[in-house]
């Protein structure tokens, strides 16, 4: 199979290996994650009618020579509910409820319906550009000791949002974020597109005191970090001072990649110690200027004093871009002097041409010889293309991570995919496929699933709609102690792994069964702060966290989480992330039994149930609310306990409202609403 990236208009082609697994029998001493991407043989289980994708042969034959059972399928309420959230991060509505149930078609054919629905939605970029975000340590402030905003960073979270929703492909996609600036461009509109996506390499989180050589040599080491550990699972950036000491990345393989962006210009709006000017740390010069359409960026100039009463201008955006506006926060006393201005966004251009000399023992003052730009020797990987000595390398860099037979590249992006749908990878350490990693449970599946992400065009939703599809992610998690005895922490996949759902999914969630649309994109700067000590210095939000909007759309400031944040396990956005912790806590349970959010929206929505005309009495109330809240049909039993529940409270003097409240922030509380199953 040949597979191709378009760069420079220049067409990059290379044969993908499809020999069989004699290829890894002749590579055993290689590191399991290097060896060459291949094809596996299809394996030939003997319950082969369970089978409703390939990627089931894999796991079917390990099951049965354990002797392991798979679990039956899940109904069909519990599995809506589960689609549903895994692609847009948001419970099904009454109206998908129903629908489904109601539909006469097989159980394939039906289901299918809904998967292909649900990643037509909008809501699937926002749901899958988060956990992308996480990856790539998205922040909307720079974090250390002066934590100054990045005022402009909300533009590359919304590029990356729409590229999920556009189905870029992942090759694409990591082409536009490392050499987005590069990449020929057949219109302003995506020339300024490709240039927001570079934003990735821009958003370190750095000691702006700091300054000069050193400041520069951690800016480096962000991106070779972030690059190499997103798109490859590698931490190359241990290899700064000395050698890898796990995997085969000496120092030089390290400078010969640092020469890449030392010879690169990085605009983020940050003005390091030195230089500081009326905005402190914040340097609304020292970013990257994007092509706009003539009409916005004249209306910028005179929007600037025409801002309404929440500080915004009344102007929408358009095309992504948005009249210029100076934000005001008036009801917090705080003056913000950042102005939106659509011809500027964080990203990155060459720069000058240099190759990156040896830090002795990391020391950014002690340097010795230069390694050439792109003279990476890393056994196993695929040869570097050679630099152009008038270029930076990035679009080397480009095709070396793209090329169809790179060992890495689609098995980390696969591996994330399987991860976020079935609460872990086949390989657990989703970000390190190094030595101190972990090996795949299922080496032969992780390759059959990269061939098939390479040669269906490096599509993400279409990998998703596969897994979706299989009968592998269909089982329930229902719980069995003949086959927990054998397999406790379920290996080999023989039920679904119930999960907890994110801070975002229950924040929206909390919105959605309040009946509030949370479907807007706040505009223009959303964040204040320049960094540095003082009370106009502070940094903060200018979007609260009871304002409707989706959660991904909530500024992530460094080291200044929200509580919900903190409480709900949300990552520390100075690091990369790929597979957040999951802890269960009592201050969860407060923040559901007491916090004002939580209470604020359960009046909500118990208002719109009382209202709803369509409900003809108290039981269907309680039907309907159960519906809403947990995605299912309450029984006869549950039913009753809640009416006897607002018998007594009604009993207690609390008023019709303040009962239907009560009665839905229990249901609030459950696990059952804070666990997909």
């Amino acid at each position: 199979m040949n597979a191709q990236l378009i760069i420079h208009g220049v067409a990059i082609g290379v044969t993908l290996l499809t020999s069989t697994g004699e290829v890894l029998a002749k590579e055993k001493e290689i590191p399991w994650s290097f060896r060459p991407l291949y094809r596996p043989a299809m394996p030939a289980p003997l319950a082969v009618n369970w089978v409703k994708d390939d990627l089931d042969r894999f796991i079917l034959v390990r099951l049965e020579a354990k002797g392991i059972q798979p679990n039956p399928d899940a109904g069909r309420e519990v599995l809506l509910r589960r689609a549903t959230y895994d692609l847009t991060g948001l419970p099904p509505t009454e109206r998908e409820m129903d629908d489904f149930l109601q539909d006469r078609a097989s159980n394939d054919a039906a289901f299918a319906k809904v998967v292909d629905r649900l990643l037509q939605s909008p809501r699937f970029g926002e749901r899958w550009g988060r956990h992308w975000l996480d990856v790539v340590r998205y922040s909307d402030s720079v974090g250390r000791t002066m934590n100054a905003a990045f005022p402009f960073a909300r533009r590359y979270r919304d590029y990356v949002i729409d590229a999920f929703n556009q189905d870029k492909p992942y090759h694409r996609f990591i082409a536009e974020q490392v050499a987005g600036d590069l990449l020929p461009a057949s219109t302003p509109a995506q020339r300024s597109e490709q240039l927001i996506a570079t934003g990735l390499l821009t958003m370190a989180s750095l000691d702006l005191s700091e300054g000069g050589e050193l400041f520069r040599l951690d800016r480096v080491d962000d991106q070779i970090d972030v690059t190499t550990r997103a798109f490859m699972g590698l931490t190359i950036s241990c290899a700064r001072c000395h050698d890898h000491k796990t995997d085969p990345v000496t120092q030089r393989d390290y400078y010969a990649l640092a020469g890449i962006f030392y010879s690169t210009q990085t605009w983020s709006g940050q003005r390091p110690k030195g230089n500081l000017g009326a905005n402190g740390y914040v340097d609304e010069e020292a970013l990257l200027r994007v092509p706009v359409a003539k009409q916005v960026a004249s209306a910028a100039v005179a929007s600037v004093d025409g801002k309404g009463a929440s500080g915004q201008s009344d102007m929408e955006e358009d095309g992504g871009s948005m009249a210029a506006m100076e934000m005001t926060q008036p009801s917090r006393g705080y003056p913000v002097y950042f102005r939106y201005d659509p011809t500027r966004a964080m990203g990155v251009e060459e720069g000058e041409m240099e190759d990156c000399p040896i830090a002795i023992k990391g020391d950014a003052y002690d340097r010795g010889e230069a390694p050439a730009r792109g003279a990476l020797a890393i056994p196993q990987l695929p040869k570097f293309p050679a630099v152009d000595a008038k270029a930076s390398g990035r679009t080397e860099l480009v095709r070396w991570l793209t090329k169809p037979n790179h060992p890495l590249t689609a098995r980390v992006m696969v591996n994330r995919i399987w991860q976020h749908l079935f609460g872990r990878g086949i390989v657990r350490s989703v970000d390190d496929f190094g030595q101190t990693g972990d090996a795949p449970t299922h080496p032969e599946l992780l390759d059959h699933l990269a061939v098939r992400f390479v040669e269906k065009g490096w599509s993400v939703k279409g990998l998703i709609r596969t897994v979706m599809l299989s009968r592998t992610y269909r089982m329930s998690s229902r719980g069995d102690p003949v086959r927990e005895q054998a397999d406790g922490a379920n290996e080999l996949f023989w039920k679904m792994n119930s999960r907890r759902l994110e801070v975002e999914a229950i924040r929206d969630s909390l919105f959605f069964v309040a009946g509030t649309p949370v479907e807007r994109r706040p505009t223009g700067v959303q964040v204040a702060g320049f960094g540095g000590k003082g009370r106009e210095a502070r940094l903060r939000s200018l979007v609260d966290e009871d304002e409707p909007y989706r959660s991904v759309y909530l500024p992530v400031l460094r080291s200044l989480l929200s509580p919900m944040q903190e409480t709900f396990d949300f990552p520390d956005p100075s690091q990369i992330k790929g597979q957040r912790e999951v802890t269960t806590v009592s201050p969860q349970a407060l923040f559901l039994m007491n916090g004002e959010l939580t209470v604020k929206l359960a009046q909500e929505a118990a208002d719109r149930l009382v209202k709803d005309e369509t409900l003809r009495d108290d039981t269907a109330r309680v039907q309907a609310g159960w519906r809403r809240v947990l995605g299912r049909k309450p029984d006869a039993q549950e039913v009753q306990a809640a009416m006897a529940l607002m018998k007594d409270l009604s009993g207690s003097g609390l008023a019709g409202r303040e009962v239907w409240a009560a009665f839905l922030q229990g249901l609030l509380c459950s696990a059952e609403f804070r666990y997909l199953l």
